[in-house]
Formats: C-alpha cells, structure tokens, sequence
C-alpha cells in the first residue's frame, strides 16, 4: 500500500475543527509532538500490522554457550514472534516471546525467547533464550519496526499507509483539540480509538480495554483538571 500523505495534510484535515488556530507556532510545534504521539501509538504494541513487520534469520552459535545472541535490527520496535528451526531434521516450532528473561545454565532447546537489551544507537538487539541452546538452531521471527521520526510538516506518515489516513487524521486532531482546549477533545479521540482497533486483529479483550482505559485517561485529563478548577472557585465563592 503506498504512503504518499504527510503531516502538512493532516494539518489541512485539522484545522477547520480547531478555528484555523495554528498548528505551526514555533518549529513546527504543537503538530510535530502532536504527530509523533499518534505515529508511535499506532506502530507499538499491542497492535500489529502487516505493513509494519520485518522478517529476521540468524544461525546460532552452540559452541558459544550462552543463552544471548546479538542480532543486528535496524529498525527494531519489539518482536512479535519467533521460531527454531533444527539444524539435524529441518523441523520447525514456535517458541514463546518473554518481555523479559532471568540467567539460565541448563543446555536444552529453548521454549522462549526475550529482546533483553538495545544498544544506544538502535542497531542491534540482543535476544536471550530461556537455556542455552543444545544445538545450532537458526532463529527465524518477526519484528515490528520502529516508527520514524516526524521532524517537519513534510515528513510522510510512512510507515503508515495512506488507506489508513482516517486512522491518524483523527489521532492528530484529537491531540491539536486537546492543546488547544476544544471541548470535543474526547469525541475526536473516540474515533481514533474506534477506527484503529477497528483496522486491527487478533487483539484479545484485555488489550482492547486497556488501550481504551489509557486513552480514555489522556483524553479526559484535561476536562478533569478545569472541572476540578472550577469546582474548588465554587466552593471558595460559597464561603
């Protein structure tokens, strides 16, 4: 699917909604942050997209006797899933993705799997299986990748696709709305959260409710605050 769109047009999109007030005040901001926010909400966990994903192989060492192995992935956000492939038979079986992996002796083929550390520079990952692998296994999976930077109002959306504008569009709207203390922050923001899980599958409930908790947090925060405001004038004027 092409990517074509940048943020200049999202920003065309928005600002009908906001009273053409600016989105462009000083060096691109508020719509750069604004951006930025929605293009890594979309691109990090727990959703996963198709046009997103990244496949990796690596040949691992067993002579190396050690359950961490690290792996050059430029673009590595978080891996998704991963496989072993045997070196003797050719068979091939999942294995489980850990957020994270304690120290481990024992010599065995690995049940799971964890990208336990990033170097500062984004470039390699180092993957620590449950045991120390009895054989030299080739790792296969996916990764999600990272989404880059918007750093002008020229910047693409990319990785997004532009069949998914309705997705974002209203995502950034939502979060210019909110800066800008429009009252209808949270309905905006609704529909982002509907058009996106719409457009995913394979999320379980728990995940749903607990995007839509977060979002629901960020969105009415705002309204909190000034309610609360208004409610602590109040009660001083009643004194």
């Amino acid at each position: 699917m092409p990517t074509t769109r940048n943020l200049q047009a999202s920003i065309l999109f928005s600002l009908p909604f906001i009273g053409y007030q600016p989105a462009n005040i000083s060096n691109g901001q508020p719509a750069l942050d604004a951006s930025n926010l929605v293009k890594q909400t979309i691109c990090s966990p727990p959703f996963k997209w198709p046009w997103n994903r990244q496949y990796f192989e690596y040949n691992l060492d067993a002579d190396a006797l050690t359950q961490d192995f690290e792996i050059e992935i430029p673009t590595f956000n978080y891996l998704e899933s991963a496989w072993l492939i045997d070196p003797t038979d050719g068979k091939i079986k999942e294995i489980e993705v850990k957020k994270t992996l304690a120290a481990e002796s024992s010599v065995q083929r690995p049940q799971s799997i964890a990208a336990e550390l990033q170097d500062s520079d984004d470039d390699y990952v180092t993957f620590r299986f449950n045991a120390i692998p009895d054989r030299a296994y080739t790792l296969g999976g996916y990764v999600q990748k990272a989404a880059p930077a918007m750093t002008s109002p020229a910047s693409s959306w990319a990785p997004i696709p532009d069949a998914l504008s309705y997705i974002y569009d209203w995502g950034f709207l939502a979060m210019l709305s909110m800066i800008t203390k429009d009252a209808r922050t949270a309905v905006f923001g609704q529909r982002f959260v509907s058009h996106l899980l719409g457009a995913q599958d394979g999320l379980t409930a728990l995940q749903r409710n607990i995007f839509i908790g977060d979002w629901l947090t960020i969105l009415t925060a705002p309204e909190r605050a000034q309610m609360a405001v208004q409610q602590g004038t109040q009660a001083r004027s009643a004194t």
